[in-house]
């Protein structure tokens, strides 16, 4: 039961992470993140898979190694929010959604821009060390 549960979460969050992509305010980095964990606990395929896939190996390995966030993903984060408020505040959305929206759109970007945006020193020495090896 358990198994089953961790892969409707790896493949639901994968799912929510490709239409992250493709649509403003919808988190992707999170989604794979969370469907990484998921999959390593309920299913080696879909671990496989997510880990193959370069880019998301990528943010994955870094959440992993610090919880770092690239400068890179922090400015299309920045940016998907800010299209997404634009798209809210164009349509002219009931007050309270769009406080809501923009209150929580605010408390992501400020975790997001405090995390670092570099591996912790400690863990690239031991890496340089374990390859000269």
């Amino acid at each position: 039961m358990k198994l089953w549960m961790y892969k409707c979460i790896a493949v639901l969050s994968l799912m929510m992470a490709f239409a992250g992509v493709l649509l403003p305010g919808l988190p992707a980095t999170e989604f794979v993140i969370l469907s990484a964990w998921a999959a390593a606990k309920g299913s080696p395929t879909i671990y496989r898979f997510i880990m193959s896939r370069p880019y998301f190996r990528e943010m994955i390995e870094n959440w992993q190694n610090g919880r770092v966030i690239t400068r890179k993903n922090k400015v299309i984060s920045t940016i998907s929010i800010s299209v997404c408020f634009l798209i809210l505040w164009v349509h002219h959305v009931a007050f309270w959604v769009l406080f809501v929206a923009t209150a929580g759109m605010l408390i992501a970007l400020v975790i997001i821009w405090r995390r670092p945006e570099v591996r912790p020193a400690t863990s690239q020495s031991s890496l340089a060390s374990s390859e000269a090896e």
